[in-house]
């Protein structure tokens, strides 16, 4: 991610020349100085004191978050941090970041074309009141990065694995999409169904009850060939169904009565499926929040909430009962 962060700050007007980059990797560190023309340093002390930054971009595995993110709090600095597996640090994170700091956590799939259009379309009643939804995300994890092995990245071990990872993410985009209240119960499984060399578990699926009296069931899985996000929303006036690579739409009224919606694809970098654009406007919105033009529109209260439903799903794998976050 520490690329893509790179290539949206020059996207929204940033200087080449203020963007230091840090990696505890010389070869990676000599690599993007001279894919980005920017400056580099595989140490962390010496690029701090040498290029003195006003900001922060966290895009370090997540177990390492914390060590930075407290550095930002201690010498007054803003800070933007990818989605974390762990809060470590978050007691410091939500009671100690100074006034006037503006410290943020990700979630750019709230800025997807798709999920503004889902929102869109829940907002105006399309389909009437959320009852239930139904989502599964696969995609099979060696296929995230091809350009390297993914038993040496991150989201192949056990703590920061890429399912642990990514059902708290996708959770928060869905509950900012449906307008859903926070969790009150979840019932599940995390496990390890291949036989893929790493430690992380590949299969995360769970039933939620959320306050509001909406009912869902969610699955992660690292384990297929063709990727896929697949959402079913079962309202009292209709049915909503979402297929990302797909890029439609399909409201369904009544057995004969269904609209197709086509959705805007985006533009995305080489290697990648999903659209850059969201990351773009992310972090547009981050820089903007620093300038103090407006509020940046995700907390770290609220990314709490989402880690405290993933903790309470491992908890419920691991003793068979309904467990509240």
């Amino acid at each position: 991610m520490g690329k893509r962060r790179i290539r949206n700050l020059i996207a929204n007007g940033v200087k080449k020349d203020n963007i230091f980059g840090f990696n505890i990797s010389k070869e990676r560190c000599k690599t993007i100085g001279e894919e980005y023309g920017i400056k580099t340093s595989d140490d962390f002390k010496l690029a701090v004191k040498s290029f003195s930054p006003d900001v922060f971009m966290i895009s370090t595995p997540p177990d390492t978050h914390d060590k930075y993110f407290l550095y930002a709090i201690k010498h007054k600095k803003h800070f933007f941090v990818e989605h974390p597996t762990t809060d470590k640090g978050y007691n410091k994170l939500l009671t100690k970041t100074p006034k006037g700091i503006v410290g943020v956590p990700s979630n750019s799939w709230r800025f997807n074309p798709s999920v503004k259009k889902i929102k869109e379309l829940l907002e105006k009643g399309t389909i009437g009141k959320i009852l239930a939804f139904q989502y599964h995300m696969g995609q099979y994890l060696p296929d995230w990065h091809p350009w390297e092995d993914f038993r040496n990245v991150y989201f192949s071990k056990k703590e920061t694995g890429a399912c642990r990872e990514m059902f708290a993410f996708e959770l928060g985009w869905l509950t900012f999409a449906l307008n859903l209240s926070e969790v009150k119960n979840i019932l599940g499984i995390t496990k390890k169904l291949s036989d893929l060399d790493m430690s992380a578990d590949d299969f995360y699926s769970a039933v939620l009850n959320f306050k509001n009296k909406v009912s869902a069931t969610m699955v992660i899985d690292l384990l297929s060939r063709k990727p896929f996000r697949t959402l079913k929303i079962i309202g009292s006036k209709g049915v909503l169904e979402w297929e990302w690579l797909d890029y439609t739409i399909k409201i369904h009224k009544s057995r004969n009565d269904s609209q197709l919606i086509r959705l805007n694809k985006g533009r995305n970098e080489k290697l990648y499926v999903t659209t850059e654009d969201m990351y773009e406007e992310e972090i547009e919105l981050f820089l903007e929040a620093v300038e103090g033009k407006r509020l940046f529109p995700f907390t770290f209260k609220e990314n709490h909430h989402f880690l405290k439903v993933l903790f309470a799903l491992e908890k419920s794998s691991k003793t068979g009962q309904v467990v509240s976050p």
